[in-house]
């Protein structure tokens, strides 16, 4: 069993939550509104995936120090435009723990990738990747599909690929953690281009 913090408690945040609380991991999940910890805490539920309950194991709380206090893994889960705030929030928390970024997307400003900005803000961190083909609704139900995992340290691709992967959920692990970002992040703009082309497109 892993003490695991989340950084977001939106679909794939809670998706992965509910992954990992089924496999006998406890989770604390940070949520940046109190009413989302209370809809977890008390209902077992989240907004965005109506459907599912959520297992016991996972507990939400609004506070960085309670979320990541005595565990050994972050899984960063937020939206890449807040990616360094949120970070310059929690990293006086962070110990030993390996970070795990699980956002698409870079930094506007910079156009960083988000393991750039992780390092920016805590430089000796140990960082992994996490990326699809998956969907949140597919992992929260234990639909059957693959992720990679990558990492700069092949021990800690290993270990997380031994933590993550089940019957239902194959993990590939890489070293390549770059290569993995921009192709996820890429793919993510490109699907952006599409929506907005069909829509104009529909328009004319």
């Amino acid at each position: 069993m892993k003490k695991i913090a989340i950084i977001g408690s939106g679909s794939w945040g809670v998706a992965l939550a509910i992954h990992l609380a089924k496999l006998g991991n406890q989770i604390k999940i940070w949520s940046f509104m109190q009413e989302e910890a209370d809809l977890i805490n008390q209902e077992r539920k989240c907004k965005f995936l109506p459907e599912v309950t959520l297992p016991e194991g996972i507990q939400c709380t609004t506070s960085y120090e309670e979320a990541i206090q005595d565990t050994e893994i972050i899984l960063h889960v937020t939206p890449s435009k807040f990616t360094r705030n949120i970070v310059k929030g929690y990293k006086t928390y962070v110990t030993n723990q390996t970070i795990v970024i699980c956002t698409k997307g870079f930094e506007k400003e910079s156009l960083s990738t988000l393991d750039e900005v992780i390092k920016d803000e805590i430089p000796n961190a140990k960082i992994a990747v996490l990326s699809g083909p998956s969907h949140a609704e597919e992992v929260s139900k234990g639909v059957p599909t693959a992720m990679v995992i990558a990492s700069e340290d092949r021990k800690i691709a290993d270990e997380l690929r031994d933590i993550f992967m089940n019957e239902n959920l194959r993990v590939y692990t890489s070293e390549d953690v770059k290569g993995v970002e921009l192709r996820r992040s890429l793919k993510k703009y490109h699907c952006i281009l599409c929506r907005n082309g069909s829509r104009n497109g529909a328009r004319r």
